[in-house]
């Protein structure tokens, strides 16, 4: 991972030598800067992963569900029966409790939005003075700030030019990290164009990496690029506009997921298949191997992102940023490809809306 080196050193040092009691380390800034990423940086770090008894990873997001979290948390300590699915939000809090009772423990929360939240998620944590941590991840101070125990919140800031071009390459040129003297300046010109953002930097190294470092090609992109990048949905527009019609619809349907919701790749096949999503081929390929294909292509553009991967290399989960779950909402009921309706997901037949005949709904 390029960037916040110092900020990793200084956040490791609070959650290796800071106070016995339990303290929360805040990690706080706009959307698209990296704070999952860094707060993934600390939870696997090996000093980290040898000091815990229990290491914990959720996600909070915009629709938070008490159950769903708890039943998350439960899931990486113990295997739960069918009956623990019967039981409330308090039994499953004190099972979760009894866990993590005497442990030293490190649970990362991503992605808190509210106070009452924060105030429903803490509950089942015990504090027995053993050097436990949580780390809170969010976009507002204030939450960072009401959250906050020993430990200042951290702001995590926007990157240097310099980590913006080093992000840039590392993305477009993969293990080569080569760049041919002609495309160094104009490389180094679209990083500064990002505005510092890491999603944004990105989402255009998958612009990039499309074609084989053409001099013309890259100009193209920097000049399709505002002079400086006031927020990222400019460039995730551009990336999709890149897509061609079969992966933007494919890509669209993401948008009838939650946020943060991690998909099961078979899942999220059978259902491009059964929305005729998938074109065959002529060639012998099967349509679940074709939507493989055009799953790979979409993570090729960086507007997908692996969620999980077997020791095989295989990928079998994926998710999208929080940010580019947003710019899939607004684009689907712009396109009219879905509305979403007191949390039912209305899909509209493309087929009949191109005939001009009534449409049909599917809620799922």
């Amino acid at each position: 991972m390029i960037g916040f080196e110092i900020e990793t050193e200084m956040l490791m040092e609070k959650l290796v030598t800071g106070p016995r009691q339990l303290d929360v380390i805040s990690i706080f800034g706009m959307p698209g800067l990296g704070k999952t990423t860094l707060a993934k940086r600390l939870y696997d770090h090996e000093s980290i992963s040898n000091r815990f008894d229990i290491r914990l990873w959720c996600c909070s997001s915009q629709s938070y569900d008490k159950k769903s979290l708890l039943f998350e948390l439960l899931n990486h300590i113990c295997k739960l029966d069918t009956s623990t699915k019967e039981k409330s939000d308090d039994e499953l809090a004190e099972k979760l409790y009894k866990h993590l009772k005497g442990k030293r423990y490190l649970i990362v929360v991503d992605d808190v939005w509210s106070q009452e939240a924060w105030d429903d998620i803490k509950r089942p944590f015990p504090d027995d003075d053993k050097g436990s941590r949580i780390i809170l991840t969010t976009r507002l101070e204030s939450i960072a700030t009401y959250a906050m125990i020993d430990s200042s919140p951290h702001f995590l800031r926007l990157f240097t030019e310099e980590e913006s071009w080093m992000l840039l390459k590392e993305k477009v040129l993969k293990e080569d990290n080569y760049c041919p003297q002609e495309l160094e300046e104009i490389g180094k010109q679209i990083a500064s164009k990002c505005g510092g953002l890491p999603l944004a930097i990105v989402l255009v190294a998958g612009l990039l990496a499309k074609n084989d470092k053409e001099v013309i090609y890259w100009q193209e992109v920097g000049e399709s690029l505002k002079s400086k990048i006031q927020g990222c949905m400019d460039i995730v527009e551009s990336s999709y506009q890149h897509l061609p019609i079969h992966l933007q619809k494919c890509f669209l349907y993401f948008s009838s997921f939650l946020e943060d919701q991690k998909v099961p790749v078979q899942k999220l096949i059978r259902l491009w298949i059964a929305e005729n999503f998938v074109e065959a081929s002529s060639t012998s390929k099967s349509l679940e191997m074709i939507a493989m294909d055009y799953l790979m292509d979409l993570i090729s553009s960086n507007l997908v992102m692996a969620a999980k991967i077997n020791s095989l290399g295989e990928v079998k989960a994926v998710h999208i940023h929080d940010l580019v779950h947003e710019f899939s909402l607004v684009k689907a009921k712009k396109e009219n490809f879905l509305l979403r309706i007191n949390g039912c997901i209305l899909f509209i037949s493309q087929k009949l809306a191109k005939e001009n005949r009534s449409w049909y709904i599917s809620i799922v």
